[in-house]
């Protein structure tokens, strides 16, 4: 979800009810200076802080603040200073279309939140294709004498290309570890000491692109 999404939503508000409006600022890093820099959404529109809104008669009715993985986001509301109750806002006029203040608020925490799992989500399938690049000379090399060109061969009571990511994972602390059956110089091949987290996932995304 980009900003783009959020401001259209913020800027609808404000146009419905122009005695109040919504900014914004996504994973900021410091509270010590929110209130001074330029917010996005509504009235702030990216070139006003919210010291400059109070200097223009907005006052500050209500604050929402969630904790992302980069930083603090929150969400203002301003109203004018003559600005009776706030009361449901109207979307496009229709019969059951009227949307609450809470609401619009809960949307736009909604969106942000689908956003943050949005990156996370990119960046771990960015961190694994990376991981699979450098895991598919290191499988070649090391691993497929073993355990077969695509993982297809037995060893113990598993074949690698059958095994889920966790299950390879916990087979390689068991290496380490020597736990079990593994304790066996027979299961533990020197090159797992080198072997890690990061590297399991490209091994496993390598054998499962080649079945």
């Amino acid at each position: 979800m980009k900003k783009a999404v959020i401001s259209s939503i913020l800027l609808l508000a404000t146009s419905s009810f122009a005695n109040t409006t919504m900014c914004f600022k996504e994973s900021h890093s410091s509270m010590a200076t929110i209130e001074s820099i330029a917010l996005d959404g509504g009235e702030c529109a990216g070139k006003y802080s919210i010291n400059d809104m109070k200097a223009k008669g907005w006052t500050v009715d209500d604050i929402k603040i969630s904790q992302t993985a980069s930083g603090t986001s929150f969400i203002y509301i301003l109203k004018s200073a003559d600005h009776p109750k706030i009361a449901p806002m109207v979307v496009g006029g229709a019969a059951g279309s009227s949307i609450s203040q809470e609401q619009m608020e809960a949307n736009i925490m909604a969106k942000l939140e689908a956003k943050k799992e949005a990156e996370e989500k990119a960046k771990v399938e960015a961190e694994i294709k990376e991981a699979k690049i450098d895991a598919q000379s290191l499988y070649v090399n090391q691993c497929q004498n073993c355990h077969g060109a695509k993982g297809e061969v037995r060893k113990g009571n598993t074949r690698l290309k059958d095994l889920s990511t966790e299950a390879m994972e916990e087979a390689l602390k068991e290496y380490k570890l020597g736990v079990g059956e593994k304790a066996s110089s027979v299961y533990a091949p020197s090159h797992i000491n080198f072997l890690n987290d990061k590297t399991i996932k490209g091994i496993k995304a390598y054998l499962d692109s080649i079945q």
